[in-house]
């Protein structure tokens, strides 16, 4: 009976193990990393710049709620993970790791993704801001082109296609105007991501 009990409690052990592996390997496992160990230029960002207003909303949620949505990231090897998405909670908790010293802000909660390829990765990205905060359609076009840039994307229509396949084709036009104003004057204009579109379009066409 002894014996019967621990082989039972063995292959139950074991089924656990192998589920937890599972879980972890296929993103459904929600893990505690530090968050030196993310790498948050591992994608080129979609996001010029957090708002000083917004991250410090976001700041004062983490503070007394703690981080309630994990981020995306990618296993890099040799304990580095790339960052997919989450980069502005990654950044409120640096920010207050660095403020308080607490150890609840060195860990962010994180899970584990497996892009087939990059360009996958760069669509989560987006969709996410997409959801969550709103990209203006400067940061939308300059993805865009930076991608296109880096050979993620052959074309610009295959990187509007893939990375705002559920926006309208009319916003889709709107975005690869804007790609104009970005391969013109990136680098060079102080608040780009505050264009309005109308604006936007106007400096596209004068341009």
């Amino acid at each position: 009976a002894r014996v019967a009990g621990d082989a039972a409690t063995t292959a139950a052990f074991e089924a656990v193990s192998d589920e937890l592996r599972r879980a972890r390997v296929e993103g459904r496992l929600v893990q505690a990393l530090p968050v030196g160990s993310v790498q948050d230029d591992y994608l080129v960002r979609d996001r010029i710049l957090a708002e000083d207003e917004d991250l410090a909303a976001l700041m004062a949620s983490l503070r007394a709620r703690g981080q309630q949505t994990p981020i995306d990231v990618v296993d890099l090897g040799a304990g580095r993970y790339g960052l997919i998405s989450g980069w502005r909670r990654l950044s409120a908790l640096r920010l207050l790791a660095a403020e308080t010293g607490e150890a609840r802000f060195g860990t962010v909660q994180a899970l584990l993704r497996r892009p087939a390829e990059s360009s996958d990765a760069y669509v989560a990205m987006v969709e996410e801001n997409e959801i969550r905060v709103g990209l203006s359609y400067y940061e939308r076009a300059r993805i865009v082109a930076k991608l296109v840039d880096q050979g993620v994307y052959e074309t610009t229509q295959r990187a509007l296609q893939s990375l705002f396949s559920t926006a309208s084709r009319a916003k889709r036009s709107k975005i690869g105007t804007f790609i104009g104003i970005v391969t013109t004057l990136d680098g060079v204009l102080l608040h780009p991501a505050r264009i309005p579109e109308r604006l936007g379009l106007a400096l596209a066409h004068a341009l």
